[in-house]
């Protein structure tokens, strides 16, 4: 069973809603979507990071839509507008049988008139890290999430059939091109099996380097050319339960080569595995 909570930026709102699907979009809406202004919904405490790195991604990546930031208060007296949108983060409770783990998304949804949060028409939700972790495993990747989301939407947009794009893992058909590519992952993110590049060119023979969060900060920012990096999200090498996701984006074009996610077990440990390297090697 799939529970939702969701969150409006750290503590301010939970809205529990057992076994809550969220509703997707339809064509009229996601047509309504690109004529609305975005509400970028903040945290009541300034100094967060995510309030500091959502702000310079919006104000350097956003392309699609007029912006503007509010605050929680303001979202709640303005999320009822269906012509209006809205991006904030949302946790997600992913609970099966005696397993909780809370998940960091971040949302992108239509205003609705219903008084229930989970109800907004989704247009995008993308994960972004094991909640209550230090905000650091993911702020230094939140820009290139933005131009990400940017260029989902543009498919979106173009698209015979939007619904096809809900699913994230709709782009590992680009997985073929991650040969010809630079990859940076972090050492953190590493499952023990393929943690050092003697381990990794065992199994994934092609350009890997392991590098520092500041150097994957510095590729984004300058969108270093025929490069990707690796996001990883998990609870943390002592969890032993819970979900592990990654995906991989292109930093010169901010494109998804590839989405995975699995339920982390004796025989998964949480991170990118060999099996992952072994599937981006045959490139299906």
């Amino acid at each position: 069973m799939k529970k939702k909570f969701i969150l409006i930026l750290s503590s301010i709102l939970i809205l529990i809603q057992a076994q809550a699907q969220n509703r997707f979009i339809n064509k009229s809406q996601l047509i309504d979507f690109f004529t609305s202004t975005t509400y970028v919904v903040m945290d009541n405490n300034p100094s967060v990071g995510f309030n500091i790195f959502i702000k310079s991604s919006m104000e350097k990546y956003w392309k699609v839509t007029p912006y503007k930031v509010i605050s929680h208060d303001e979202f709640d007296k303005m999320r009822k507008d269906n012509k209006n949108s809205f991006l904030f983060l949302s946790i997600e409770n992913l609970s099966k049988g005696n397993m909780d783990a809370y998940y960091d998304y971040l949302v992108l949804a239509m205003g609705d008139t219903s008084t229930i949060l989970s109800n907004m028409p989704e247009i995008v939700n993308i994960p972004l890290s094991y909640s209550g972790v230090d905000e650091n495993e993911y702020v230094n990747k939140l820009g290139l999430i933005i131009r990400f989301i940017g260029v989902h939407l543009g498919n979106m947009k173009e698209a015979s059939s939007h619904a096809y794009l809900r699913k994230l893992n709709y782009y590992n058909k680009n997985i073929k091109e991650i040969k010809k590519r630079t990859l940076l992952v972090e050492d953190e993110d590493l499952a023990e099996e393929v943690n050092t590049i003697d381990k990794i060119k065992a199994i994934y023979n092609y350009d890997v380097k392991i590098v520092t969060s500041d150097e994957i900060e510095k590729a984004v920012e300058d969108k270093l050319p025929n490069t990707m990096v690796l996001h990883q999200i998990s609870p943390g090498e002592d969890d032993t339960e819970g979900r592990s996701y990654h995906y991989i984006l292109g930093t010169d074009n901010a494109v998804m080569y590839y989405y995975n996610y699995f339920t982390i077990n004796e025989k998964k440990p949480a991170g990118f595995l060999a099996k992952d390297f072994k599937r981006l090697a045959m490139g299906f």
